[in-house]
């Protein structure tokens, strides 16, 4: 039985690396307008960014304004997160999906 622990670890690695990509949960705290706070089933929290764009942080000019019209399509709200990968602070990356809308392409076209 010993010589399957290896051989087990590293097919459950595989398999919790393959679940990280998508994440379903509620969106309980917007960060900024590029940033929310996901609480999935189990009640873990996941820092996500949403990928392919770049809002204005908070202190910069119109960031605020970023910031509350995400919390206006998603805070509190069901999502599902088709993450790429996680960046250098952890937050997994990736397209944020709300009612088979795609918020990432939201954000960018309402400017």
């Amino acid at each position: 039985m010993q010589r399957f622990a290896p051989l087990f670890l590293l097919v459950l690695l595989i398999a919790v690396d393959a679940a990280a990509d998508t994440l379903e949960g509620r969106v309980v705290r917007v960060v900024d307008g590029d940033t929310v706070i996901v609480l999935d089933a189990v009640r873990a929290q996941h820092r996500v960014r949403l990928a392919t764009i770049d809002a204005p942080e908070s202190g910069q000019p119109f960031g605020r304004r970023a910031k509350e019209h995400l919390a206006g399509l998603v805070a509190g709200q069901a999502v599902r997160v088709d993450g790429h990968k996680r960046d250098r602070y952890g937050r997994l990356i990736g397209r944020l999906l709300h009612q088979g809308q795609d918020v990432n392409l939201r954000m960018v076209r309402d400017g």
